[in-house]
């Protein structure tokens, strides 16, 4: 029984898993809200070109109806191809930039931008007939073949609704010029796709709910996969060494930041500095606060000239203190003596004493 529990997906799945699964393609996406939107925004868009696609569309006919004089061979029969072809041209242009622009914002908005080719990579459990046969009997394929019933219904009551509605007005259209029936039938045609297209972004929408929640189940992990996990990551190299850096910067961050408390900074005068404080009431020697090779020398030398600390050069001190004493360490006594002098030397310019 315990057994059963620990196999079963009742974690949600970490940033890592989320990450694998996006690689392979497993994201949430919904056809039917790309193809809606795009639906959406051609309706809301078709009104605005309905009298320059109706113009064009009397021009295209005229100009394919014209009987040519002109021979029947492959130029002549180009020239009036293009000719009954170019007026719908220009209407064209808008509804196709319409399309794609947005059908890619909406899929770039459900799925982002991040490419892979996994999902068409040849699978062998994919011609597995069992495997087909699950698939058709699972829960997507039942949401798939309700959400295909159910547009054909919602699209066939709308189109019949406004049939019948305006049954009247259609059978009207023979007595109507061929510029106003050609209007009145593109404005009915309007109507009718901006419905279908609200009633289709709605499905469009609750589809993409269902997928988005389809796809957090199938990303579910147990529980021995979360510790696993956790078990992978923290010992992962490449954590450990960034980890590490982090550490490293945050050390030297704070160490020289302690530099304008020092006392005094001795140098090599370019290679080493050492930056010490000597405190009596608290330690029995000088403690170091800093220390750094090149780079990291000029930076405490740059820092005690901010913080107005005295700067020594004393080679030999400099280099011993650096080998042989560590940030937060005191002075051994073998270096104390000379470290003293160094001390006194600064304090009297302070009119301090040791």
């Amino acid at each position: 029984m315990a057994e059963q529990q620990t196999g079963e997906r009742t974690e949600q799945a970490t940033p890592r898993k989320r990450k694998q699964a996006r690689e392979k393609g497993t994201v949430a996406r919904s056809t039917d809200l790309n193809s809606s939107s795009v639906m959406f925004a051609l309706a809301i868009l078709l009104p605005t070109l309905a009298a320059g696609a109706a113009s064009a569309m009397l021009q295209s006919m005229r100009n394919g109806l014209t009987v040519s004089e002109a021979t029947a061979d492959i130029g002549a029969v180009g020239a009036h191809f293009w000719s009954t072809v170019q007026p719908m041209i220009a209407p064209l242009i808008p509804i196709l930039i319409v399309s794609v622009v947005t059908g890619v914002s909406v899929g770039f908005m459900q799925v982002g931008f991040k490419p892979t080719l996994q999902p068409l990579q040849p699978k062998l459990e994919r011609l597995n007939p069992v495997n087909g046969f699950k698939r058709l009997l699972s829960r997507q394929s039942a949401f798939e073949f309700l959400k295909t019933v159910i547009k054909l219904i919602l699209i066939g009551y709308i189109a019949f609704a406004d049939v019948k509605a305006n049954q009247d007005e259609l059978l009207g259209l023979a007595g109507l010029a061929p510029r106003a029936a050609i209007g009145w039938t593109g404005a009915f045609i309007a109507g009718i796709f901006l419905k279908v297209a609200l009633a289709w972004l709605v499905l469009g929408v609750i589809d993409y709910l269902f997928q988005r929640r389809t796809v957090e189940r199938q990303i579910m992990m147990t529980k021995d996969e979360v510790k696993r996990e956790m078990k992978e990551t923290e010992t992962s190299p490449e954590l450990r060494s960034e980890m590490h850096r982090r550490r490293q910067r945050l050390a030297r961050s704070r160490m020289m930041q302690n530099v304008k408390h020092a006392d005094v900074v001795v140098t090599n005068p370019t290679e080493y500095a050492i930056a010490l404080k000597y405190d009596p009431k608290k330690h029995a020697s000088p403690i170091c606060l800093a220390k750094g090779r090149h780079l990291t020398a000029e930076r405490i030398r740059e820092e005690a000239k901010k913080g107005r600390v005295p700067i020594v050069p004393n080679p030999p001190l400099a280099r011993s203190l650096y080998e042989q004493v560590e940030v937060g360490d005191q002075v051994p006594v073998q270096l104390f003596q000379a470290v003293a002098e160094v001390l006194a030397y600064v304090f009297r310019l302070k009119g301090r004493r040791v």
